[in-house]
């Protein structure tokens, strides 16, 4: 069964004592810890909002250690009490399997209550129970009830849900134009994978008269909206369109736009109204969303650059991409950039700038810049900054002389204790917060990335795969991340802030190799795939293979922010063999980072860089 999403809503109980208050000011401002303490009293005497504040702060490990046992616990009080907001979370508890074992009656019990109480998602996720559910609660007919309830009010997810029953015949007598009725609702709502559908439904003649320049026009549409789906859909049926149709079908895509979707119906928990989290977002619909190339002859991938500018400058001159004023030069060479430009250092502003620019130059020149979103970008799309530094701060604001000579007089850097809270004052503080914002020039950039990406025979993620996602497929990654970049409200329990997800998973750079062998093998197989290049860990200084080369780690330690010592290596697949790229040098890689060849390569590199090299500890361990 899919994974469900918490809902994410503080409540807010103006009527309720100053503590109260006090602990949603502090939640506000981002001091978690504060929250905590002044909610945990009155949370313990029996006030049900602070009960599900509670719960919501243990769910997202937010001024406590995450602790999903705990959050149901908390959950459980407020929803007893009758707070439909817990009642829901609770029930996606028990959906999900976290802090309790899976147990979809449970699940569904809390839903229905949430349910008749207006929360809309909760019908939803009714359906998706009797769907998808295992044994007595595979029910069609129920799933059929909920997901018209909610698709009545709105909820595009539901609409497309009940078009694929009446597509194939699941719970209800199979009906093409019906299923066409229910896509559209969820077409005007801009939900991709039921515009797809329809194109699918017109090239077949399926509830409708057979129409290929149609089936073009919806699978184009698709395809701009970021659905996996389309691009072979339109490479298979394009043979069939002479160019003067295609020229007609695109004349339509171009006409188009989802229309405004249907409002939901609001969730009345109590007055006065929840305070939210973070403003939902719509999803990004401007840009194509390619996640896989082939007969790519050369790639260069640089990992983590956290806002060192002049380091990732020198990384791309040493493969030959820029020339000396930042200009593309790398003609057809294919660039990945494995995510986290951003944090720790002062110039993250001025490396995305950068990259926007040379994603269009090289275009271009027939090549291409592909940038991986890693944690840090996400982190700072969704507002936990506590990793930017002062400097970063003054770099966006609105009077960069007085807010460099304000960031230069502080020492400490921002730190996961510190988190974002003090630092609204900082110079900078609100236009950062803006430019990564859903209409921000950084936070729509970002949004339009992809987490994950396949080049050839080369599987490209920021940090790695844990298990649960061994078998999923590259658009059901990516759509997972940017819908959840989109809509913060789906972040708990999502793939964004997975410790085994793409953005976060350090096993493949630091696990026990024969344990976690079988993993990557499932890895391979799953993308069709020879190996898997990753950043995130640091690589101790070198481009550095594990698991028989079926790892590379790239994250060589490139920005100075941590020793004031850059490191300055990229990787390199040419005509599908990797190398090295040490200080503009091509090295062999060895088979393996324990394997006899990594001694010659280690001293190789070694000799490139300026003395003493960052490897020499590294080499004599070695050669013990």
């Amino acid at each position: 069964m899919k994974k469900i999403a918490l809902l994410l809503s503080v409540l807010s109980w103006w009527a309720a004592a100053a503590d109260f208050k006090t602990g949603l000011d502090a939640y506000n401002r981002g001091d978690f810890a504060a929250a905590v303490r002044e909610w945990q009293p009155i949370a313990r005497s029996g006030d049900p909002n602070a009960q599900y504040n509670l719960g919501l702060l243990y769910a997202r490990g937010q001024g406590v250690p995450q602790d999903y046992k705990q959050a149901v616990e908390w959950y459980q009080k407020a929803a007893n009490q009758g707070v439909a907001a817990a009642q829901y979370n609770l029930g996606v508890m028990y959906a999900n399997g976290q802090g309790v074992a899976r147990d979809s009656q449970e699940a569904s019990k809390w839903f229905l209550q949430a349910a008749q109480q207006g929360v809309v998602d909760a019908e939803s996720n009714l359906g998706a129970i009797y769907s998808e559910g295992d044994g007595a609660f595979r029910n069609y007919s129920e799933a059929g009830k909920w997901y018209r309830q909610a698709a009545g009010k709105g909820v595009a997810s539901a609409a497309f849900s009940l078009g694929v029953m009446y597509d194939i015949g699941q719970g209800v007598p199979q009906d093409y134009a019906e299923a066409l009725r229910w896509y559209r609702q969820a077409a005007d709502a801009g939900y991709a994978a039921a515009v797809t559908n329809i194109g699918v439904l017109y090239y077949n003649g399926q509830g409708v008269k057979r129409d290929v320049v149609q089936a073009y026009a919806w699978l184009a549409r698709a395809q701009k909206l970021g659905d996996p789906r389309a691009p072979d859909l339109i490479a298979w049926i394009t043979p069939h369109l002479k160019p003067a149709d295609i020229r007609k079908a695109q004349a339509q895509v171009d006409q188009w736009r989802p229309a405004a979707p249907a409002p939901a119906a609001q969730a009345q928990w109590f007055k006065p109204q929840p305070a939210p989290v973070a403003q939902a977002v719509a999803a990004p619909a401007g840009r194509q969303f390619q996640d896989a190339w082939t007969g790519v002859h050369r790639v260069v991938a640089v990992g983590d650059v956290h806002g060192d500018y002049e380091q990732f400058v020198l990384a791309l001159r040493s493969a030959g991409l820029v020339d000396a004023n930042g200009e593309w030069t790398g003609g057809r060479t294919f660039l990945v950039q494995a995510g986290d430009v951003t944090d720790r250092g002062p110039d993250s502003r001025a490396v995305m700038d950068l990259l926007m620019k040379l994603e269009g130059q090289a275009a271009s020149a027939g090549g291409r810049v592909e940038c991986l979103i890693g944690n840090h970008e996400a982190m700072d799309v969704y507002g936990d900054l506590r990793y930017v530094s002062p400097a970063e701060f003054a770099a966006f604001a609105s009077d960069p002389q007085t807010a460099s000579r304000q960031a230069a007089s502080v020492t400490a850097p921002a730190t996961p204790e510190r988190g974002a809270a003090g630092a609204e004052s900082a110079p900078g503080f609100a236009e950062l917060r803006a430019a990564f914002g859903p209409q921000g020039k950084y936070g729509s950039w970002i949004r339009e990335h992809n987490a994950v990406i396949k080049i050839d025979r080369t599987l490209f993620v920021h940090a790695g795969l844990g298990e649960k996602y061994a078998g999923w497929s590259l658009g059901r990654i990516n759509g997972e991340v940017r819908g959840e970049l989109a809509e913060f409200t789906r972040l708990h329990g999502g793939i964004v802030t997975d410790p085994d997800g793409p953005l976060w998973y350090n096993g493949l750079a630091k696990g026990d190799e024969a344990q976690l062998e079988p993993l990557v093998d499932r890895i391979l197989k799953n993308f069709g795939v020879d190996r898997i290049v990753v950043g995130h860990t640091y690589a101790n200084g070198a481009i550095t293979p594990r698991f028989h080369g079926k790892v590379i780690l790239i994250d060589v330690g490139l920005p100075r922010v941590y020793d004031n010592t850059g490191k300055l290596a990229v990787l390199e697949i040419d005509e599908g063999h990797p190398y090295a790229l040490h200080r503009g040098h091509r090295l062999d890689l060895p088979a393996d980072e324990n394997g006899p060849g990594m001694l010659r390569y280690l001293r190789e590199a070694a000799a490139l860089d300026p003395q003493p090299s960052p490897l020499a500890a590294r080499i004599q361990q070695l050669q013990k």
